[in-house]
């Protein structure tokens, strides 16, 4: 009779005797088990600052036949997260302890935003967007949330944006040209129409600017410009708070250099939809 075999984390949590350099392979992962069955070798040595060769004397030393072995391991842990949603699991019983872990969990990714996200990073995206003659902003499922958010954002800063349907990419950004800008939003597990949508603008010479889940993202790889967006949750789906807060970050800098013409361009907006409103 057959045993089963330990489970990758209980390996890396199991694993004794380790280098200052495996340590740091061993805290990467355990930190990133999701997005790390993306990631090739050179991925993993680069991430958590060691080499090729250390990150495969590590995938021995937990078991493996190399690191092959180990990220197959890692592809199989990421499946059944999602597909289980076993961090479900790790909701307190009580409403206001849940509340509690939600908040904590969103400060976390804020503060993953915060030390990501550095001043040549939003530099470069406030010039792709201003230097844009027309943005057209693409998601799905729940980047379609954050893209109508951004959307919105973005119209009442007074930068023209359009935001895309899922049924209709191909077309609509056919409509583009190199003037233009798509901005893709997409986050694991990323959908093939907003995939082909970046490659196709790529292809046509159409600058990408790319909010997603990490650099290793296949949707990053499009970009003529990636933002991470981190959202780890209890639920099923990709917290909206951190990109809440870059969305608003960028349509707050583009308002910033020229606030009076941002400030009419609103009440103009404001003027033309007071009518829709209540009086009280």
């Amino acid at each position: 009779m057959s045993t089963a075999k330990p489970s990758l984390l209980s390996r890396l949590k199991g694993a004794k005797e380790l280098s200052a350099s495996q340590r740091r392979i061993s805290d990467c992962l355990q930190a990133n088990m999701n997005e790390a069955a993306l990631w090739g070798v050179e991925d993993l040595a680069q991430e958590s600052h060691t080499c090729v060769a250390t990150v495969v004397r590590f995938a021995k030393k937990l078991g493996y036949s190399g690191f092959l072995e180990m990220r197959k391991a890692l592809v199989n842990s990421a499946k059944k997260h999602y597909q289980r949603g076993d961090q479900l699991l790790e909701a307190p019983s009580q409403a206001a302890a849940t509340l509690v872990e939600v908040a904590r969990r969103d400060i976390r990714n804020i503060e993953l935003l915060v030390q990501a996200v550095n001043e040549e990073l939003l530099q470069g995206a406030t010039q792709l967007l201003k230097a844009s003659r027309l943005r057209l902003v693409i998601g799905d499922g729940v980047s379609a949330l954050m893209a109508r958010q951004l959307a919105y954002l973005f119209i009442n800063t007074g930068v023209p944006t359009m935001e895309g349907s899922p049924a209709d990419f191909a077309s609509q950004v056919g409509n583009l040209d190199s003037r233009d800008l798509l901005i893709a939003i997409s986050i694991t597990p990323y959908t093939r129409e907003t995939l082909d949508a970046a490659a196709y603008a790529r292809k046509r010479g159409i600058p990408v600017l790319v909010f997603t889940d990490g650099v290793h993202s296949p949707l990053a790889k499009i970009a003529s410009l990636a933002l991470p967006i981190p959202g780890k949750n209890l639920l099923f789906s990709h917290s909206l708070a951190a990109f809440g807060v870059l969305a608003h970050a960028l349509a707050t800098s583009i308002a910033r250099e020229d606030p009076q013409s941002a400030l009419k361009k609103l009440h103009e907006v404001e003027r033309v939809a007071r009518p829709k409103f209540t009086k009280d």
